[in-house]
């Protein structure tokens, strides 16, 4: 029989001393699920399901990053109907409770082909001052597909919109 050697046996304490640390700093512990950044789930739009939203999260708001970044990362056009996407903020007004959801329109874009992923991105600094005049809560991101030609028929459309980017000026994500 082998001896085991001392770098062995250190290396084994020392990595069961890192688990029962890590174990024991959790257990006590109680997760706040809305403490939590959870990442929203992509949005998916068609021809027959033309609206879609995004929860906006509390950091956020408070941050009112100034420009929003879309990204459209499957697209399913076969006929390369031409559509925009509007974009909007949704919300309740803060002082009338229980009153309709009202927007805030921050723009709209297009892909180019319309058959292609993409994205585009937008101002977002005049509508995130409104919502705050507007003591807004409950607030999404809404998303709106429209035919840029309305008086022809929808066509088969479905695109994927992944969660949104939001940007300082110049600057990478911070959402």
């Amino acid at each position: 029989m082998g001896r085991i050697g001392t770098p062995v046996i250190v290396g084994g304490l020392l990595a069961g001393a890192l688990l029962l640390a890590g174990s024991a700093r959790t257990e006590g512990q109680r997760v706040d699920p809305s403490a939590s950044q959870v990442r929203p789930e992509p949005v998916e739009l068609t021809n027959s399901q033309t609206k879609g939203s995004f929860a906006l999260s509390p950091n956020t708001l408070a941050s009112a990053p100034p420009v929003l970044g879309l990204s459209f990362t499957r697209v399913v056009n076969p006929a390369n109907t031409p559509f925009v996407v509007c974009v909007y903020f949704s919300y309740r007004p803060g002082e009338t409770a229980g009153t309709a959801r009202r927007r805030i329109l921050l723009g709209n874009g297009s892909l180019y082909p319309a058959d292609r992923p993409g994205g585009f991105r937008l101002r977002a600094s005049a509508a995130f001052a409104k919502l705050k005049a507007a003591k807004a809560t409950d607030v999404r991101l809404a998303l709106e597909m429209e035919r840029l030609h309305p008086a022809e028929p929808w066509s088969q459309v479905e695109v994927t919109v992944a969660p949104p980017q939001w940007r300082s000026e110049g600057s990478k994500n911070t959402d």
